[in-house]
């Protein structure tokens, strides 16, 4: 079995992978990246690509950002329309002023073309070496290093990083922690053409209905004339349920009175795939000795939203600034490890506190009938809506029930 020598190992490279990379090039650290699949790759995914997304990426070294919005495969994306359970419609903008020479907000792109282009951005950074195709079945701790082993290979490292998804070997093999079902959420969604009544805007579609709550079916506008359509639900209530996902998706796409008509002239261009979520509301450690996890497979989906890109990149670029200090000390241990579970806490701690409260308010359909109404017959009230859903500190709002009782006075 032949061995490879890196300072560090990346397992996966998806957004949080390809982000820790990109901020470490340069800095004189060898790395390793293990992809199992072969890129381009095929990948359930929403394709949203939030502010969140684009504020990392403008902080990448050289020309990425600046490359991706040259790019083709992807539309903008200037806002989200909410429909509340009694059907009610609000659309909410990510800008209330709007500046048309400025890069919007917000893009959709598919999810394997995002990948793409980020892994492409890997091909000529010093010091980083990638190897596709290799399928990393176990994780062990050594004194001196760490050791992940594929069919044909060993690859070392002074520390890992796994950032290979939901069912993450490195998680699985160094927390022995895969999670319990109820941090976890299902996303089905399909590809279709000829769907009706898009925003002109190409505002994302988030439909909460009183069967799905606190899930929602999404229609999201995508490239190609297509539009990305599915919907999520809580696997605890999928396990309760007992009925399959893709049977509800048919039957919403059939049936719904406000989504049948929109799509009875549509036709599937690709079977419904489903693909589980991890959600944030699992409090589990993010590190250890010689390993950090990143993105999906450190529980950093949104648990109101399902956002789960942004937050990913968030983490490589988090754990690419916490690294560069544990290679210039040499301390790999958990204890010297434990600031970058510090650093995830203060950037994201209050975000999912908020975000896990509105997941559980959305389960009340009287309390988001009363949001939309208000907010679709009054200025103001709608105004605070958009500032609220792009600003966090002002999105705790929504989690003090003073704002619902003030509604019923606007």
């Amino acid at each position: 079995m032949a061995t490879n020598d890196f300072d560090l190992l990346i397992v996966g490279t998806g957004p949080a992978g390809c982000t820790l990379a990109l901020m470490l090039a340069g800095k004189g650290i060898r790395i390793g990246i293990i992809e199992k699949d072969v890129f381009p790759r095929q990948k359930i995914c929403g394709d949203a690509l939030s502010g969140k997304v684009l504020n990392v990426m403008k902080r990448f070294p050289g020309e990425v950002y600046s490359d991706f919005l040259r790019s083709t495969g992807k539309i903008p994306s200037w806002g989200i329309c909410f429909t509340s359970p009694n059907g009610h419609t609000i659309d909410v903008p990510f800008l209330i002023s709007r500046d048309a020479a400025q890069p919007a907000p917000g893009y959709i792109c598919r999810r394997n073309d995002f990948d793409h282009f980020m892994s492409g951005r890997l091909k000529s950074l010093p010091d980083v070496q990638v190897f596709q195709g290799e399928q990393v079945h176990q994780v062990v701790i050594q004194k001196e290093y760490v050791a992940a082993y594929t069919q044909s290979h060993e690859f070392r490292g002074r520390i890992i990083a796994g950032a290979d998804g939901v069912h993450s070997v490195v998680r699985k093999d160094l927390l022995q922690d895969q999670g319990d079902k109820k941090h976890f959420c299902v996303g089905i969604r399909g590809y279709y053409e000829n769907v009706t009544g898009l925003h002109p805007d190409n505002f994302l579609e988030l439909l909460f209905l009183k069967n799905l709550l606190p899930g929602y079916f999404w229609i999201f506008p995508s490239t190609g004339g297509l539009v990305n359509a599915g919907l999520s639900m809580m696997q605890s209530e999928i396990s309760t349920r007992k009925e399959s996902l893709i049977r509800i998706l048919n039957d919403l796409i059939t049936s719904h009175p406000l989504i049948a008509p929109r799509f009875s002239k549509a036709k599937p261009v690709v079977k419904p795939q489903a693909h589980m979520l991890p959600l944030a509301t699992n409090h589990l450690n993010r590190s250890g000795n010689r390993f950090i996890l990143l993105g999906d497979a450190a529980f950093l989906v949104d648990p109101f939203t399902g956002e789960g890109i942004g937050n990913a990149m968030a983490s490589g670029e988090i754990a690419a600034e916490i690294l560069q200090e544990n290679f210039r000390t040499g301390d790999f241990s958990a204890e010297a490890l434990g600031a970058y579970d510090v650093r995830l806490r203060q950037r994201f701690s209050q975000e999912f506190r908020t975000m896990s409260t509105l997941r559980r308010l959305a389960g009340s359909s009287q309390l988001f009938n009363l949001v939309i109404d208000k907010a679709r017959n009054n200025d103001v009230v709608r105004e605070l809506l958009t500032a609220m859903f792009t600003n966090e500190n002002l999105r705790k709002e929504l989690t003090r029930p003073a704002f619902y009782a003030g509604l019923l006075f606007r």
